[in-house]
Parts: C-alpha cells; sequence; structure tokens
C-alpha cells in the first residue's frame, strides 16, 4: 500500500514560551532513530506530537525503546506513549524500566504487521513528583517478511510458489523440483516435457509419463532436425490415445499433437487411432503437444528413422557401363559412366571425355546424367 507523508504542525508551550515544531516523515528507509522533543532534557507538558516510520514494501517494521522515562499513571492515562498500527494500537507505554507504575516495554522490541508504525507521544501540563522525566529513544529497523512461512491467501489464488518457495530479502523466488519448470507466472511449475532438438540419426520420442495419462495443461515441443541428405520417418508405435471431442476424430480442440513438415501443411493428430508410419520426406520435422486444463489422455510414442536422399538410378542410360553398380543410389554416392564400344558420351548436346558425379542431398547429380549415342 502508498503511504502518505503529512507535514505535522505542532505547538508547545515550554517555561512561558510559546514554540512551533514542524516535522516531515521521512522516506521509507533500512533504519532510523526517534526521540521525544527536547530528549534528553525534560520533556515540555501539553503535548502532542506523532511519527510516521516506514520501511520497504517487502520488510516488516520493528521498534525499539533504547530508552523510556515517562511520567507513570494508571493505564498511563497522563503521559503516554502509543504504538499503533493503522487503526491498531499495539502498546501503550509509561513509567521507567522496573517502575512499579506505568507500563514499560522492557527490552522487548515491537514488530508491525506491516512496512510501517506510528508513534504517539502525549503529556499533559503536569510534571508531578520531584523526578524529572526525560520522554523516549528509540531505533526501528526493517525486518525481513518470510513470504514462504505465510498461510495461504483467502481469495483461493492458492500458494505463492506450487512447489518450492525460497524466502529473500524483501521478497521471494520460486523454483522446481526435478523434472519440472517453472511456468512464465514464476510461480507455478509444469511437468518438463523433455523436449528440445534432436540431431540423432534414430531416437523415440514419447509424450510425459506415457503409456500413463499425459498431465494437464501440458504445452510440448519435439524439433527432430538431421543433417541435409537425410529424411526422417515417423512410425507411432504402442496405444495412441489423445482426447477428440468428434466422433470421427476430427475435432482437436483441446489436446492434440501437431506435425509440422516444412512446405506442408500441418497435420493435428488425436482419438484412438494411431497414425502409424509418416515418410516426411524432409529433414526437419516439429511436433508439438498440447493439453488443456481437463479431459484425460494417455499419450503416445514414436520411433523415428531416418534414411538417405535417394537420386535417379543411372541404370537408364542405354548402351553404358555404371560404376559402382548399386540398387540404389544415395546421398554422397559416387559414380562413373562408360560408353560400350562404338558409342559416344554425350552431355547437354556436347561429347565429353569422362563423366564423374555424385549424389547431392537435395536428391539430384551435381551433373545431370549423361547419354551413349551412337
Amino acid at each position: 500500500m502508498s503511504w502518505i507523508y503529512p507535514i505535522i504542525w505542532l505547538l508547545c508551550v515550554y517555561d512561558g514560551w510559546s514554540l512551533v515544531v514542524s516535522r516531515l516523515s521521512t522516506p521509507p528507509s533500512l533504519h532510523g532513530e526517534l526521540e521525544s522533543p527536547l530528549y534528553p532534557r525534560r520533556y515540555p507538558g501539553s503535548l502532542s506530537e506523532q511519527w510516521y516510520l516506514s520501511v520497504p514494501v517487502g520488510y516488516r517494521l520493528q521498534l525499539s525503546f533504547i530508552h523510556l522515562d515517562v511520567e507513570p499513571s494508571a493505564d498511563c492515562h497522563h503521559d503516554s506513549v502509543t504504538v499503533m498500527y493503522e487503526q491498531k494500537v499495539l502498546g501503550k507505554f509509561c513509567g521507567q524500566e522496573n517502575s512499579a507504575e506505568g507500563r514499560h516495554p522492557g527490552r522487548q522490541p515491537i514488530l508491525s504487521p506491516g512496512n510501517h508504525l506510528r508513534v504517539i507521544f502525549q503529556t499533559d501540563d503536569s510534571n508531578a513528583g520531584p523526578h524529572q522525566h526525560i520522554g523516549f529513544s528509540a531505533f526501528y529497523q526493517a525486518i525481513d517478511i518470510d513470504e514462504c512461512s505465510l498461510p495461504d491467501p483467502d481469495d483461493g489464488s492458492g500458494p505463492l510458489c506450487s512447489q518450492i518457495c525460497h524466502n529473500t530479502l524483501g521478497s521471494y523466488l520460486c523454483s522446481c523440483r526435478h523434472g519440472y519448470q517453472l511456468r512464465p507466472d514464476q510461480r507455478t511449475c509444469m511437468l518438463d516435457c523433455g523436449g528440445g532438438v534432436f540431431t540423432e540419426k534414430e531416437g523415440i520420442l514419447t509424450s510425459p509419463l506415457y503409456p500413463l495419462p499425459s498431465p494437464l495443461d501440458l504445452s510440448c515441443r519435439y524439433h527432430i532436425s538431421v543433417d541435409p541428405g537425410f529424411t526422417v520417418t515417423l512410425n507411432f508405435t504402442g496405444p495412441f490415445h489423445i482426447v477428440s471431442t468428434g466422433q470421427d476424430d476430427s475435432n482437436c480442440l483441446h489436446h492434440w499433437l501437431q506435425v509440422s513438415i516444412p512446405e506442408r501443411e500441418p497435420m493435428k493428430l488425436c482419438g484412438d487411432k494411431s497414425p502409424g508410419v509418416i515418410p516426411t520426406q524432409s529433414n526437419s520435422v516439429q511436433l508439438e503437444y498440447h493439453t488443456d486444463s481437463a479431459g484425460l489422455s494417455h499419450g503416445w510414442k514414436m520411433h523415428y528413422t531416418t534414411q538417405k536422399v535417394q537420386c535417379e538410378s543411372p541404370g537408364s542410360i542405354s548402351h553404358a557401363k555404371v560404376t559402382p553398380s548399386f540398387p540404389q543410389y544415395q546421398y554422397r554416392d559416387y559414380i562413373h559412366v562408360r560408353c560400350d564400344p562404338g558409342y559416344k558420351l554425350m552431355l547437354r548436346g556436347e561429347e565429353i571425355r569422362a563423366y564423374f558425379s555424385v549424389c547431392q542431398s537435395d536428391g539430384q547429380w551435381h551433373i545431370p546424367l549423361p547419354q551413349c549415342l551412337p
């Protein structure tokens, strides 16, 4: 809450002199001191003065009386020092330490429920007895609030941290147990999906906790990215179950697994029917698994493999000998082409003396295939 620091004008009458004193409350600080007027000399009569003390937000204010010597009376009726938090009286004091009369705070500090306090010093027009009462001297300081030990708020917002709370000076921090990660709200934790970028040539991915039901409010992202010259094939194995709102498994509104392949329309998968094998013809695939705050999905398991990109077979060249001879020619394979006797090697309408080529990552020979003409 914000705190207003008013200017307080005080009229004091002491030994026949009129004294006007103005006090301006200082901005919040971590510590400070205050004294009654004229301390350590005898304080004036007919006095009423207030101090507004505050420390930064996130702390509580602790007030300790170093010395207090105020005229004692029953219930501190005549002279008193009153400590208040908003409209609540935390203590009303007078007398001397170990005196039989009055109510003295002793060595016990006063801890405010919040980050501010109000101290009120009032005296009447008499200072009975031979003793010359001199008032008080006090020290206040900021005491850190252990937010982590506070009870859960009554507004239904739940605990400050859903898993682990760390108290810090003036504030607190949240963290999560192993296997969980902190949400953007910096308070609640969600299960770590185990996502990220997968660059191995083969691997197995599953939904969190599979084959047990998936946690709610998931947002998992898996990116398979292998070297150019390889293509990824997805093979969903085992039970497949993602909650669907339609009988034909076409309404993947609340829970879904989306498969995104470059230059192709994303596929949203849900329902009980496994998608089986999905050849992507790409070296990069992204999967996004989403669940909302309701429903029960048992999830999925997927085994991905990679294959080298294939180039056009040079076996289509007539009257030629191709070395080496493979059933299929894949990425990084080299070939050498020679024509049969009585034929000449032709490329783009011109005769060439020799032909060597390599299969590229895009499935094309780096030099187009030649012809053997009579």
